[in-house]
């Protein structure tokens, strides 16, 4: 499967609300994403307090009216963003406003300094975030470069899923989490495997042979995928799809691991058990209930299957003597 659309920086900030001027549009010649949001802002210059919000917005979502999910149109309102701001220097400072109080923060440049009002950005190597503050709203604009982040992220033997792999094969506690995939570290597992005895037969990007302690174990990425949601009041938030395996020979340990946001396909009773729902606000306030996303994960049972075949088995080295 490669039917990424974006791929999104795994520690990237993702939008949490969406504005009422919504688009996306593709580089076709750097296969860079933009998504371009505009939303209302009212700033207390007194308190240094700025908030960004939206009412009545229009778009598709799944709403769920007893045993009925239908995806249809709505007006709906977001609960408004605060951000407390201060300056250093050249930089912006943001600070998420939780219960009154500042919490996480980021930083921005290219703005003029003491002066909220402007073009301000954020950069990483993956990914630009602009916001261009007036003085009754902000427009913000997010770009990703997809095949530079997939690039660099699909060694997926390299990975501390790979990692955790090694270690639960040669006892340790079993923890292997899907997500890790997409974390890259060649040192990490080359020093696990020489930790636990563990040899490379041979290696791919996605699939390996391992020799440990006269057994063989075989690991495969059947089907691989991290993309970004283009539209809807979930737009830029990251869905991943992941199906993988190890396997002894003679017992297959396969893990599931899918997160995505809805859509029109997956907005129906048959798929209800996997289903995430969260209360909403339509523009009149009246409250609703609306599907988030579709989600399955199986990497608990994967993570125990794997100890029960490994090579030095957890279970066995942990029982009562």
């Amino acid at each position: 499967m490669k039917h990424f659309l974006i791929s999104a920086v795994v520690s990237a900030v993702l939008l949490t609300a969406c504005g009422d001027d919504i688009s996306s549009n593709a580089n076709n010649e750097d296969a860079a994403k933009v998504f371009s949001i505009t939303k209302s802002l009212h700033v207390d210059e007194s308190q240094h307090i700025l908030t960004m919000s939206l009412e009545n917005w229009e778009t598709m979502m799944c709403v769920v009216e007893g045993d009925n999910f239908t995806w249809k149109k709505v007006n709906i309102n977001f609960r408004p963003d605060s951000f407390a701001y201060a300056f250093d220097g050249d930089e912006l400072v943001l600070y998420g406003v939780y219960n009154g109080k500042p919490g996480d923060s980021k930083s921005l440049v290219g703005g003029i300094p003491g002066n909220l009002y402007g073009k301000w950005s954020k950069k990483n190597r993956y990914a630009n975030q602009t916001m261009n503050f007036s003085k009754e709203k902000v427009e913000i604009s997010y770009q990703y470069n997809h095949d530079l982040y997939w690039n660099e992220h699909s060694d997926f033997m390299n990975s501390y899923f790979m990692s955790e792999i090694i270690r639960t094969l040669g006892g340790s506690y079993p923890e292997i989490l899907p997500y890790t995939i997409w974390s890259i570290d060649t040192a990490d597992v080359l020093a696990n495997a020489e930790n636990n005895g563990a040899v490379f037969t041979s290696k791919t990007k996605t699939s390996a042979t391992i020799e440990m302690l006269g057994k063989t174990y075989t690991v495969n990425v059947k089907d691989v995928d991290l993309y970004l949601q283009e539209d809807g009041p979930f737009i830029a938030e990251e869905n991943r799809y992941l199906q993988a395996e190890v396997s002894n020979g003679d017992t297959v340990c396969t893990v599931v691991d899918i997160l995505q946001y809805m859509n029109a396909d997956y907005c129906k009773a048959e798929y209800k058990d996997h289903l995430n729902l969260g209360e909403w606000e339509y523009s009149n306030h009246e409250k609703f209930t609306a599907a988030v996303a579709y989600q399955i994960d199986t990497g608990y049972d994967f993570e125990h299957c794997v100890a029960r075949i490994a090579a030095k088995s957890y279970y066995d080295l942990n029982l009562p003597r």
